[in-house]
Formats: C-alpha cells, sequence, structure tokens
C-alpha cells in the first residue's frame, strides 16, 4: 500500500486562516499598529514587523484557542477516509506533542484514529525519506519543491498567497480536497 505524508494546518485544519484573523486582530487591537509587511507569507511570523518577542507572546496566548477551535478543511472529512481504502497515512507535523494531541481529538471526531502523528518536525524531508512516504500532501511551497526533488510525490495545498510555483512530474498544486481525491486518485 502506497503512503501519504500527511500536514495538519492549512490541509487538514483551517487553523491558518483562524491564525491570519487572530493576527490582524492582535496587530490592531492589541498593538496598536499597523506592522503587516508582506501579507503573502504563509505564516505569522514572516508577514509582520514584530519582534521575537511579540511573536512568542502572541503565540502563546492564541495558539491553543486556534489550534482547538480550527475547523477541518473543506472535503477532507469526506476524501480521507476514501483514500484511506488505497493508502496509508502518517502525519508528519511541527507543532508540538500536546498541539498535536489536539489535532488527534479531531481526528477521531471523524472517526480517523487508526493514523500514526510525528509532530515536532520543521524540517520534514528526513521524516518522508524515513517513513518511505509515496505522496505529501503539505502548504508550504518550500517542503514540496524539496520534497519533489528527493522524488517524492508533493502536492502543494494552495490554500494561501504565495509565490508561483512551477508544476512537474512530481509536484502537483491544488486548491480543494476534491483535486486532491482526482489527482491520487487517477494517477
Amino acid at each position: 500500500m502506497k503512503k501519504i505524508g500527511l500536514d495538519l494546518d492549512g490541509v487538514v485544519f483551517d487553523s491558518e486562516n483562524l491564525y491570519r484573523v487572530y493576527t490582524e486582530i492582535y496587530d490592531v487591537d492589541v498593538l496598536k499598529t499597523n506592522s503587516i509587511v508582506d501579507n503573502t507569507k504563509r505564516i505569522f511570523q514572516e508577514r509582520y514587523n514584530w519582534d521575537k518577542e511579540i511573536c512568542q507572546k502572541f503565540y502563546k496566548e492564541y495558539a491553543k484557542e486556534v489550534l482547538t477551535t480550527a475547523n477541518i478543511m473543506s472535503g477532507a472529512n469526506i476524501v480521507i477516509p476514501k483514500l484511506m481504502k488505497k493508502y496509508e497515512f502518517v502525519v508528519i507535523t511541527s507543532r508540538s506533542e500536546e498541539e498535536t494531541g489536539w489535532a488527534k481529538e479531531k481526528f477521531k471526531e471523524i472517526g480517523l484514529e487508526n493514523i500514526k502523528f510525528i509532530h515536532n518536525k520543521n524540517d520534514k524531508i528526513e521524516t518522508f525519506k524515513e517513513e518511505k512516504v509515496d505522496y505529501i500532501i503539505d502548504d508550504e511551497e518550500t517542503t514540496c519543491v524539496s520534497a519533489s526533488k528527493e522524488n517524492i510525490h508533493a502536492i502543494y495545498f494552495k490554500n494561501a498567497a504565495s509565490l508561483r510555483i512551477e508544476e512537474n512530474d512530481y509536484l502537483k498544486i491544488v486548491n480543494n480536497w476534491g483535486e486532491i481525491y482526482r489527482y491520487l486518485m487517477t494517477n
């Protein structure tokens, strides 16, 4: 059975979008400023002119709220169970062990309790190789490009403003779970 390495935030959960909402509110209401630098950046630490201390303070205050209330991305709860008939899944995430636990609870709610989770992985490429994944689904373009260079089929879930990257034999750009389903079931 082929294996899929799955990211959580911005792929299974709409937490990336929810972070965008909370960071805008935080910047305006708490910091009382307009410190946005580049709204095309995926993660908030790169979108604002915030120093490391402000980023850490924001994360400490809002991460649990965002990660426990984020919705499942439209279609993920339909497509993942269908794909599990043909593929094995492993979640590979940069989330901490505690944060990954919150995701596991949400997975149980939709009947996906038999998926392996690997947490604290910021550089995922070695883990993809160790786990022998055939495909990855991630919303980080550099992760997808790096995986494709290692001959791992990368599905770039483009859910935010970003620079344009080119598709190739090992890199597919999608915008929703229906497109992921079509790609995986017809290739």
